[in-house]
């Protein structure tokens, strides 16, 4: 009965202190892990999606590239002709380009 405790305890801790690969370290030839990261990088940044047609200024300003007065834009751009139908209409927004609509299309929804 004491050895099973022991070793209950022992899982219990190891568990406590099991590899994260978000947070390691990489040598400079050490890529094993590096897809295991990317892929937890790559699915953190995808559960959450900024709605172009309901989202305050305050809330664009998050979006990289977007300033207080992109927002704006965005906003008034929405207001004065609808709901966007798709992320790429973004680029009729003043201020906004393909290249701007190309950075943040991946963290924004309609």
């Amino acid at each position: 009965m004491k050895n099973l405790q022991l070793i209950l305890a022992s899982i219990a801790l190891a568990s406590a202190f099991s590899f994260n690969p978000a947070v390691a370290s990489f040598g400079p030839g050490d890529t094993s892990s590096l897809s295991a990261r990317t892929m937890i990088a790559t699915s953190e940044s995808m559960e959450y999606k900024i709605n172009i047609n309901t989202a305050d200024a305050s809330e664009l300003t998050a979006l990289p590239g977007v300033g207080q007065k992109k927002a704006e834009e965005i906003v008034k751009y929405r207001e004065l002709n609808g709901e966007f139908k798709s992320v790429d209409e973004l680029v009729n927004v003043k201020g906004i380009g393909v290249k701007m609509v190309a950075k943040i299309s991946e963290m924004v929804k309609v």
